[in-house]
């Protein structure tokens, strides 16, 4: 003990004494260690991340019908599976809130995302709200008065009183009151949990699903409730196929009670609820995460191994570089072992150090991770916060063992293998001469591929971040305006919200700034869509189908002058006019290019008749619309490729949400959202405007757009770390390679080697090493992307662009790193240079 003591001791004071060396190999190895750790933080989250609160969660199971037209179940049949007994030993009912749901907070609105539950849902999660209490079986019933419970969240955005408990709150026009509030981190049974949480009989109230359909007279149970996600709770002893096999037998009722859900080959299915989502399997999040986690840590360890050559390069020149007192020490009597243990515990305190710093570096990146996480565009996603845990520092620990092995273990090995006498005689030039033949070239090869695979897939990330938010330069978004509002959230019959509406867009369409105005039921700018679009023509007895079915494309109802207003160029036909939307006006249809040239190939649909359908639950609408016009694409962000989109007039009755305002000028878009604003509360003061953003801001809130960013962001960062390494570690090499051969090139100047000759000489021993790394590492990085190309949105895994950046950027690095010790060895002395030797 005594003898590692003093090993450690010596260490510090050899650390002390090469503060460069010190310094540049702390730096090295605090951003492999600090990478590392942030990836480890990030894969942590991932892999681990599960609802909080939840009593015995793993003894949850989803309740799924197998081979049915869909797969929730009716409240009926909810009934009777909590009413069985069979498989659980407690079963809850939840679905989410259709179409969109608005809180009222004084004279403000928030959109909000509700959750409608059965009665025992907090208890069957063993879950006792924070404030207040849960709901009570009466209240689960149709006609009840409506109740709440806010999570935590939305209890600190109304301002996070206790008071609140028991004051009423307009949700969609309907006055409910708050009667809890849960416990902070509660999500529900999974983490992408809801704002408020609600009674199963307050939806038919409350959403705007039903708003308009009222029941009626003898209306069954079914008619009443929602469909619903079932969980229930295993009964002790059993596992998720026993309990699966019991739930069989209630099979021929269900088929009895619902013959148009439940045929011959329909049975009960269960799994474990997802983890982000109930109705996303176990198996599929897993395996998202566990490709995500995989990626972030292959990464991770590259830029590890990439800074631990560096560090071994360096302890190889600098152990060199004290070949004499090595040889010194193996002559007065130590031994092979006691010279790597000592070798070995400098680069153990080496990599210790630098962990700790990388653990500071680490610190520092998940606290930008978070801001940068706290704004996804999805409120719930935006919660979940990164940082460092016993795991994480046991995985960092680790990594700092690894650092060693890696960098420490090799050099000491190697230089405590002397011929003492030869040691003894010779000079450093000629003991580095030999080291650099033998490890030099290899090593900075491998720094230099590792680094150019890193960038250049950085690279080809950010080129594809920038080409999913680049706009169509077709169609301008600055100059769109996109008003949200919820004229129903004040309890006005259907009637009265759509002339409220009508009368605002008409108030609206009326003022200078504005050139067009449209109207759409939900937001829509282009994207992608599920239904299936199939031409139709007449036939003996009706009609017949003809061609193809396009598959892919997104159908929208617009009102007044939604494609002008958006400046969708009108190709063929023309566009609806006000006699299109009424109720017994002929079904038209609108479609774009993408979707004229897959139904004919030369495009020529006007006054064809065509059919759309939903191919995922093969749902067919049996209603045709005759085409009576073409514009042209629109694909928005969302996917990777062209979507085809259909467009239908709205309905004179049909209420919007959204109004699409294409302003004069684009320079005062900024005057004219306040100008909105005004006349809206103003004009409507009981129609709340949820928001007023123009299109550009809402294509760069959208997911696709922020995860590629994100994506784009993280690559670029592991690039720059793997770049810097790379020239961090070629320019020590280099400096201490100079270093050492002062005599050499003091001689060579003496013999009359001018200074740009010296120089040319180190710089040429580089360029073959990085024009050797560049070529292994491009060929690296495009095998990469050949394989990640379904990552990549409108860039090829050989893209020119990509390629040409990366080559620039390692080769100046690479140049870079060579000259300043190429500088340096031109400015040797030759008198100091012979005197030295």
């Amino acid at each position: 003990m005594r003898t590692l003591w003093q090993d450690i001791r010596y260490g510090f004071r050899m650390l002390k004494k090469r503060p460069g060396f010190t310094m540049i190999a702390l730096v090295t190895l605090a951003i492999g260690i600090g990478a590392n750790t942030i990836m480890f933080s990030i894969a942590d989250l991932l892999l681990l991340l599960q609802p909080k609160h939840i009593k015995s969660i793993d003894k949850l199971a989803l309740c799924r019908i197998k081979d049915g037209k869909f797969g929730a179940i009716y409240y009926s049949g909810y009934q009777t599976l909590r009413d069985s007994g069979l498989g659980f030993s407690d079963v809850m009912a939840q679905t989410g809130g259709s179409g969109g749901t608005t809180l009222v907070r004084g004279d403000s609105a928030l959109q909000i995302q509700p959750l409608y539950v059965s009665a025992n849902y907090f208890p069957f999660l063993g879950v006792t709200p924070a404030l207040g209490r849960g709901f009570l079986p009466e209240e689960e019933r149709v006609g009840s008065a409506s109740v709440t419970v806010l999570s935590h969240d939305l209890w600190r955005r109304l301002g996070g009183n206790p008071k609140l408990v028991g004051e009423f709150r307009n949700i969609n026009g309907v006055e409910c009151q708050i009667i809890g509030v849960a416990p902070k981190g509660f999500t529900g049974a999974a983490m992408l949990g809801p704002d408020l949480w609600l009674p199963l009989g307050s939806y038919r109230a409350v959403s705007t699903w039903y708003r308009d359909r009222p029941p009626r007279a003898n209306a069954s149970v079914d008619q009443l409730y929602p469909w619903c996600d079932i969980v229930g709770r295993l009964k002790p002893g059993l596992d998720m196929a026993i309990a699966q096999a019991q739930l069989q037998s209630l099979v021929p009722q269900f088929q009895d009670r619902y013959p148009r859900q439940w045929t011959a080959h329909t049975s009960f299915s269960l799994r474990r609820p997802g983890r982000i989502e109930i109705d996303i399997s176990e198996q599929q999040g897993r395996l998202m995460f566990s490709i995500v986690s995989v990626v972030l840590t292959t990464v991770s360890m590259v830029i590890l191994i990439i800074a631990c050559l560096n560090l071994a390069n360096m302890l190889m020149v600098q152990g060199a570089s004290r070949h004499r007192e090595i040889a010194v020490r193996m002559a007065l009597g130590g031994g092979r072992l006691r010279i790597i243990r000592q070798l070995f515990v400098e680069s153990l305190l080496l990599a210790l150090l630098g962990g700790a710093l990388g653990v500071l570096l680490a610190f520092w990146g998940t606290q930008v991770l978070n801001v940068y996480v706290s704004g996804i565009p999805d409120d719930h996603m935006s919660r979940l916060r990164i940082g460092l845990n016993g795991r994480v520092l046991a995985g960092t620990l680790g990594v700092c063992a690894m650092a060693t092995l890696l960098s420490g273990l090799r050099p000491a090995l190697r230089l405590s293998k002397r011929d003492i006498a030869g040691e003894m005689k010779t000079s450093a030039r000629s003991v580095l001469g030999a080291l650099r033949r033998r490890h030099e070239g290899l090593s900075v090869v491998g720094q230099i591929a590792l680094a150019v695979a890193l960038v250049l897939c950085a690279a080809l990330l950010t080129h594809s971040a920038l080409e999913v938010a680049r706009p169509d330069q077709r169609f301008t978004l600055t100059d769109k305006l996109v008003v949200q509002i919820d004229p129903l959230c004040f309890g006005h019959d259907k009637a009265q919200s759509v002339q409220a509406c009508h009368d605002l867009a008409d108030h609206l369409a009326s003022l200078p700034a504005v050139k067009s105005l449209g109207m759409t039921p939900g937001l829509f700018y282009g994207g992608g869509g599920y239904i299936g679009i199939r031409e139709h023509e007449p036939a003996a007895g009706g009609i017949a189908p003809r061609g193809p079915l396009v598959r892919k494309n997104a159908r929208v109802e617009v009102g007044r002058d939604y494609l002008e207003a958006m400046e969708v160029p009108l190709l063929r036909g023309r566009f609806f006019s006000q006699l299109d939307s009424a109720l017994e006006a002929e079904k038209v249809a609108i479609i774009d290019e993408t979707v004229a040239r897959k139904l004919r190939p030369d495009g020529d649909v006007l006054g064809c008749f065509i059919q759309w359908s939903v191919p995922l639950v093969r749902e067919t609408i049996p209603d045709l619309y005759r085409v009576v016009g073409v514009v042209g694409n629109r694909p928005g962000v969302r996917d990777g490729e062209i979507y085809g989109q259909m467009y239908t007039p709205m309905k004179p009755d049909q209420l919007a949400s959204h109004f699409y305002l294409h302003v004069a000028n684009s320079k005062s878009v900024d005057i004219v959202r306040r100008q909105i604003l005004d006349e809206a509360r103003r004009v409507a003061p009981r129609i709340p405007i949820l928001s007023v953003a123009a299109l550009a801001e809402i294509q760069g809130d959208d997911n696709a757009v922020w995860l590629a960013r994100f994506g784009a962001h993280l690559a670029l960062t592991a690039g720059s770390a793997a770049l810097f390494l790379a020239a961090l570690g070629i320019y020590a090499i280099k400096g201490y390679m100079v270093a050492s051969r002062t005599s050499e090139i003091g001689i060579r100047m003496a013999l009359g080697a001018t200074r740009g000759s010296i120089a040319g000489m180190v710089l040429r021993q580089g360029l073959v090493l990085t024009i050797v790394g560049l070529t292994v590492g491009l060929l690296a990085g495009l095998g990469v992307a050949k394989v990640a190309a379904r990552l990549l949105y409108g860039v090829s895994p050989i893209d020119p662009v990509s390629i040409v950046v990366t080559v620039a950027l390692l080769g100046a690095a690479s140049l870079l790193a060579s000259y300043l010790p190429a500088r340096r060895a031109a400015k040797v002395d030759p008198m100091t240079a012979l005197r030295c030797e």
